[in-house]
């Protein structure tokens, strides 16, 4: 029988806990972006030298999203902050996309205007030229993307949430 094995938590202490984790988090994610702009400055561009970091930030970050998700901790985030916060999860998610897609522009840009140009003159020309072609295409893609994942994750959320619901009641 369980009953004699069952494990008394503090919810005090468990709250305390899951805030530390979190802060770890935060710094190893903090550590790795550093290491990894550090080393794009140092060795150049390539992709194998920040490959670690790039796949520590990406599976942090989709490790917890798939667990909020089949969770159904995200709908309830979700919940939580469109009732404390001035702007919708949804409306930070579209910014999200096109502020990326604003800094991948501009540094498409000046990397065309620095690497590619023989004046200063054609310098500006190729800024402008790919910043406005590159701002056209990833601004809307990334706000899009981002927001259809954010959309079918809060939906796949609810349904998990519903499920349980109605898993509870059926126990009753």
């Amino acid at each position: 029988m369980g009953l004699f094995k069952r494990k008394i938590v503090d919810e005090r202490v468990q709250n305390l806990q899951n805030k530390i984790y979190r802060e770890i988090y935060y710094i190893v994610s903090i550590i790795c972006l550093i290491s990894l702009i550090t080393k794009m400055v140092i060795y150049g561009r390539g992709v194998e030298y920040v490959a670690t970091e790039l796949i520590i930030l990406i599976a942090c970050g989709g490790y917890y999203s798939y667990r909020a998700m089949y969770t159904g901790v995200l709908s309830e985030e979700v919940e939580i902050h469109d009732a404390n916060s001035k702007f919708r999860y949804s409306t930070k998610t579209i910014l999200i996309g096109i502020f990326t897609g604003v800094v991948i522009a501009l540094a498409m840009g000046l990397n065309s205007g620095i690497n590619y140009a023989d004046s200063n003159a054609q310098a500006i020309e190729y800024f402008f030229m790919v910043f406005l072609v590159s701002l056209l295409f990833y601004a809307p893609f990334l706000a899009l993307f981002l927001f259809i994942g954010y959309q079918s994750a809060l939906k796949k959320s609810k349904q998990v949430n519903d499920k349980m619901l109605k898993d509870d009641e059926d126990t009753w």
